[in-house]
């Protein structure tokens, strides 16, 4: 049988195409800032690799083990990810990505009956792929942060106090750098109306009834749960210096799935609106208290 035509302006040409969109796409899901010179010439150079199978002696550079290789260096080019672990979440996002348009493209060979067996193109294929990189580009991001990231980064969480307990939802939050002023450990933040069950009717006048914020921690230091109490400064847009009310759990329990980790004796500082407006979690967990067991 004699090799297919090659035309390697085509071969090139559609290749640029294909690794600039899709080194694109891997910068927006990776959450990287996009620059375009440096994904340009990234795409130039997975272009010239493409064609320069044609060259017998580099046959070499065309194993598995060398395109994944080169396939590192593009992303080095394209992304220059700051960090190992900002590298290792674009490099799952790049094949992802080439995996989803390969099985678009395929896909689209099949339904208009494009898929030919003697080397030849079809441009239904290049279209098929450009737009299903488009799309994931535009649209993946924010479909991973509205419901991808979100579900990852949510775990059953259930607060002890004596007797009672509050089981709800927790959000892994990286930036919650609260810590109890006493003991120097990280403060979980929940919502008052998820913790309302499980505090004394005394907490509960002092947090509803009062006038002020003066008046709410003059009542609070008569509770019976004065000696729960903590009073943890925060700073937030808006507001320099804000004090959160925070009481001591007796035990709080992660579920991590694989795992549970049991902490005691942390302190939960006591937000009264709403975390998620959605409502999907009551809770912000930091990440340090997830790491430890």
């Amino acid at each position: 049988m004699n090799k297919p035509e090659v035309y390697v302006d085509l071969v090139f040409f559609l290749n640029f195409i294909m690794d600039f969109l899709i080194l694109w796409a891997t910068a927006r899901l990776a959450g990287i800032k996009v620059v375009y010179s440096r994904i340009g010439i990234a795409a130039f150079l997975g272009g010239v690799y493409a064609v320069a199978y044609i060259i017998p002696v580099l046959d070499f550079c065309y194993s598995l083990p060398a395109k994944i290789i080169f396939s590192c260096l593009l992303l080095l080019l394209a992304v220059r990810p700051r960090t190992i672990a900002e590298f290792k979440k674009a490099f799952l996002y790049f094949y992802a990505i080439n995996f989803t348009v390969a099985g678009a493209t395929i896909a689209s060979s099949y339904l208009f009956n494009t898929h030919l067996t003697d080397g030849s193109f079809s441009y239904l294929w290049l279209v098929a792929g450009v737009v299903c990189t488009v799309l994931i580009g535009i649209y993946g991001e924010k479909y991973l942060r509205k419901n991808v990231i979100p579900q990852l980064l949510k775990f059953g969480v259930e607060l002890r106090f004596n007797k009672k307990s509050c089981y709800g939802k927790g959000f892994l939050d990286t930036g919650n750098g609260l810590r109890d002023p006493l003991t120097n450990r990280p403060v979980v933040v929940a919502e008052y109306g998820f913790l309302r069950e499980c505090l004394p009717d005394d907490l509960k006048t002092a947090m509803e009834s009062s006038k002020d914020d003066n008046d709410m921690l003059d009542a609070l230091t008569r509770s019976i749960w004065a000696s729960r109490l903590r009073l943890i400064p925060f700073s937030s847009i808006g507001k320099k210096n804000g004090i959160l009310v925070g009481v001591r759990a007796d035990e709080i329990l992660l579920n991590l799935g694989e795992k549970n980790v049991l902490h005691k004796n942390m302190v939960v500082g006591i937000y009264k609106d709403q975390l998620s407006p959605e409502g999907n979690y009551q809770m912000l967990i930091p990440a340090e208290i997830v790491e430890q067991e």
